[in-house]
């Protein structure tokens, strides 16, 4: 483990972002950051059981001050890694989709990414360089029918790494797009819910019609995202269009 260098992982206690978070800690020290104090401790000591250090921060990654709080705190530490991981799906009908939902969503799923980028972005370049990847999403790709709102903050984020690659690529530093599909987890676990309960129909009906819509026939585990990033910010090379697609598809 690189003890030198620091990996942050946003949206860190739970779900994606937890697993992420220990898999990193196998090479990096890594600072976690989300809102539910339980959720961090919690993955905290997971991570300490590796023999491994994590810090936490508390906070929502869609106030700015949280991020710059961030920045003043982990300032002595040389950050290799930023993966923006906070995220969160809110779906209905785009007719009756409400304001304050559509909002909340670039909120935290776009404005938090760009707010961490900003934070940290001066000081990896100072440092000789570094890895950024934020989670996307294949919704990041193309539609999603009643997710619009989801849809387009998963492509925002698939554009702002494209334009950071082709500003800040002199400067070593290495962005990328994760575009996962249907990943098990809680976030799947509700779309599966609100597509039984708009279907009348059983969740394991729901979960076979979203299992059917992939193109390898499977949810993706949450260890396969993990191990993407990590061998990502280890220095496996970048697609040119800065995308990596996860479909679970054996090579």
């Amino acid at each position: 483990m690189d003890a030198n260098s620091v990996t942050i992982v946003t949206g860190g206690g739970r779900g994606i972002g937890r697993t992420i978070a220990l898999r990193m800690a196998e090479e990096t020290t890594v600072v976690i950051v989300g809102r539910t104090r339980s959720d961090l401790v919690t993955t905290r000591a997971e991570i300490a059981l590796k023999n491994a250090w994590a810090g936490y921060l508390i906070g929502d990654v869609a106030d700015p001050a949280i991020t710059a709080k961030s920045g003043n705190i982990f300032t002595a530490f040389k950050v290799r890694n930023l993966i923006c991981n906070a995220g969160i799906g809110i779906g209905g009908p785009t007719e009756t989709y409400s304001t304050a939902d559509w909002k909340r969503m670039f909120d935290v799923n776009v404005h938090g990414a760009f707010y961490f980028i900003q934070a940290f972005l001066p000081k990896m370049i100072e440092n000789g360089g570094g890895t950024i990847c934020l989670i996307s999403s294949t919704a990041g790709l193309s539609g999603l029918k009643r997710g619009m709102a989801y849809s387009a903050t998963k492509h925002a984020l698939v554009g702002m790494v494209k334009s950071l690659s082709l500003e800040h690529a002199k400067h070593g530093i290495r962005c990328v797009a994760i575009c996962p599909n249907f990943v098990e987890g809680g976030m799947t676990d509700r779309t599966i819910k609100n597509i039984a309960k708009y279907h009348k129909i059983s969740e394991d009906e729901a979960r076979q019609i979203i299992i059917s819509s992939t193109p390898e026939k499977r949810l993706i585990s949450q260890e396969e995202v993990a191990e993407v990033i990590a061998t990502i910010c280890g220095g496996s090379p970048i697609p040119k269009n800065n995308v990596v697609v996860i479909n679970g598809e054996k090579s």
